[in-house]
């Protein structure tokens, strides 16, 4: 009769049990060699508060300087890019910092332009950020001179956090336009004869104090500027007496020659006023003074939007206003103000 050994039957289980123990170790071993998964934080830009409500940062935006903050102020990275890259509609700006939530604040379109400066050259915290528009000053006050860049401002907190798996974590800053063009034309309302406007015949200026911005974009202080040294360029058309008879017959004459000046300016805002004043050079005299930002407001509601009216303001980053004037070379009211091409009926309060 043979002799049975104990737990025989077990020595499959045991050998299998081994040949995992092995493996598992073999795995550890390899794995350990290897960096574990890293997650790249990246942030996009986005600019699409105009008025077509459209991503316009490729297209506009020339340079972008973005500084990033942990929430008790600390300067934590600081990056900028410009050119080309910028017009590649999937590029984002690479942040290097660990997993946490962060303030960022940026200002796009300062390389190369020396009208706006920083507070601080190399900032180190927030209220260094403050962005100032340079002036010059003479016997009537301090003046912007030459026409602004575009400028851009974004501020926004955000928290990155590791992917599980490691890969990329984007965050979107939504930028803000500082600078709008006026364009204002000045036309007879009736034919003058031979007589035409001239470069030299007005001068016109924007009364403001919008020239000193905070890290969140909001103004500072109430210091007067004035806008000076538009580009003026004559205009003349010719209405032929029977093909544009219509046309003719609304501009009261056969042949309109008039007067455009446009220049940039810094933000508008709804609660600072900026008061637009035309003069005759001949006298001095003062022919429009308005309350600008009072009447661009007045066409908001033909936008089919709803906004409020800091919205608008920073939506529409080009106005167009037309004035009519008398023989006299004065404004003459009764035929209305066009602000991008809606009439207004100027209200009789109205300083001249």
């Amino acid at each position: 009769m043979g002799t049975k050994r104990p737990f025989t039957h077990l020595r499959p289980l045991v050998a299998a049990l081994l040949v995992a123990t092995a493996a598992l170790t073999a795995c550890e071993t390899i794995y350990d060699d290897l960096e574990p998964c890293r997650t790249e934080f990246r942030v996009r830009f986005r600019y699409d508060r105009n008025i077509k409500y459209a991503d316009a940062f490729a297209h506009e935006v020339e340079s972008v300087a973005l500084w990033v903050f942990d929430t008790a102020g600390k300067l934590v990275w600081h990056g900028t890019e410009a050119g080309d890259a910028l017009r590649d509609e999937a590029w984002t700006m690479p942040v290097d910092v660990a997993a946490g939530t962060y303030d960022l604040v940026a200002w796009c379109g300062l390389e190369g332009q020396p009208l706006y400066r920083l507070a601080e050259a190399d900032p180190r915290s927030p209220e260094q950020l403050r962005l100032s528009i340079a002036r010059l000053a003479d016997a009537a006050g301090d003046y912007v001179a030459d026409d602004l860049t575009g400028l851009y401002h974004g501020m926004r907190r955000v928290t990155f956090a590791e992917a599980e798996l490691g890969g990329t974590v984007e965050a979107t800053l939504p930028l803000t336009k500082n600078t709008n063009a006026v364009r204002i034309t000045l036309q007879y309302y009736n034919s003058q004869g031979d007589k035409q406007m001239e470069a030299e015949d007005f001068d016109f200026s924007i009364e403001a104090a919008n020239g000193d911005m905070d890290y969140d974009n909001s103004l500072l202080g109430h210091a007067p500027l004035t806008y000076r040294n538009w580009i003026k360029t004559p205009l003349r058309a010719d209405f032929d007496a029977d093909a544009d008879a219509a046309a003719a017959a609304r501009a009261g004459a056969t042949t309109v020659n008039g007067l455009m000046a446009e220049r940039t300016v810094g933000r508008l805002t709804a609660d600072r006023e900026q008061m637009l004043v035309v003069r005759r050079t001949t006298d001095g005299e003062r022919i429009i003074r308005l309350p600008l930002v009072k009447y661009l407001l007045m066409v908001r509601g033909n936008y089919n939007r709803r906004m409020e009216p800091q919205e608008y303001l920073d939506r529409v980053d080009e106005f167009n206003l037309t004035f009519f004037l008398d023989g006299d070379d004065k404004w003459y009211t009764g035929a209305g103000i066009y602000i991008n091409s809606w009439v207004v009926v100027p209200e009789q309060e109205t300083e001249m």
